[in-house]
């Protein structure tokens, strides 16, 4: 076998990540032009248990059903890379019939294990990549892409949420009569799709000019904090390209050192 086609048995796995930054690149466009229509609102209201009003910063509108869609998607073909790069170089050195996966692990133990069934002259070529999660116990290991893996073995559709953070704002102008007055960092509701921005009491107009940034991220519990979609989705890709530049390239040492 020579290196052309040593080469070509990983087109499948490159296929995949081409397809989920296609996926990543349409899903940053919609996310971009999505916040840059007339989608958000600050809105009053009062807070009957306290007597406080409320001004807060509200999403008008749902997100588009193709936000998960192309999430999904992105996921979906990312995680299928890094099972076919793990067939493509065992079928590149001889290894008919093979159906292991990539070891994603809980941790280096855990990936002793799994790593098994794979041949012993690739497991290196994948070791290095670390595949589970950090711990205080261990070096190493990434607790975004390990989520995001987990995540990408779901059957449902990706559950998304927004961030808000205020880019820039002025002191507030106040008209009337306060008696208390609390400006908040904006966290944002979930449920309600919303954040509060400034609690006070007493008759009084309250206004503040703001500008506001905002950022698409995953709702799930299987990541460690709020993970930005665009950048978690590339983060994951450019560490799927990463594993099948290290089993092509050891799987051309192994061909290159057979031939007399």
């Amino acid at each position: 076998m020579n290196a052309d086609l040593v080469i070509a048995y990983f087109a499948e796995s490159k296929q995949s990540v081409k397809w989920a930054n296609d996926a990543i690149n349409e899903l940053h466009e919609s996310a971009t032009a999505f916040f840059k229509g007339n989608v958000t609102e600050i809105i009053t209201q009062v807070d009957t248990q306290t007597g406080e009003n409320i001004q807060k910063l509200r999403l008008k509108v749902p997100f588009p059903d193709g936000f998960s869609r192309k999430t999904t998607e992105a996921l979906t073909n990312i995680k299928h890379a890094f099972d076919q790069a793990v067939f493509a170089s065992q079928s590149a050195i001889g290894i008919s019939n093979s159906k292991s996966n990539f070891p994603w692990s809980q941790n280096p133990s855990d990936l002793e294990h799994r790593i098994r069934k794979i041949d012993e002259r690739l497991r290196d070529a994948i070791s290095k990549h670390e595949p589970y999660s950090r711990s205080d116990s261990y070096s190493g290991g990434n607790d975004v892409i390990r989520g995001l893996a987990s995540l990408a073995n779901n059957k449902h559709t990706v559950g998304l949420s927004v961030d808000t953070r205020i880019s820039t704002s002025n002191i507030p102008d106040v008209s009337g009569n306060v008696t208390s007055l609390s400006i908040n960092h904006p966290r944002w509701d979930t449920e309600k799709n919303e954040a509060e921005l400034i609690r006070w009491k007493g008759d009084a107009n309250v206004s503040r000019n703001h500008r506001f940034g905002f950022q698409i991220i995953f709702q799930d519990t299987v990541l460690p904090h709020p993970v930005n979609i665009i950048d978690g989705l590339r983060a994951f890709a450019n560490k799927a390209d990463a594993v099948i530049e290290s089993l092509q390239a050891r799987c051309l040492e192994i061909v290159a050192a057979s031939i007399p």
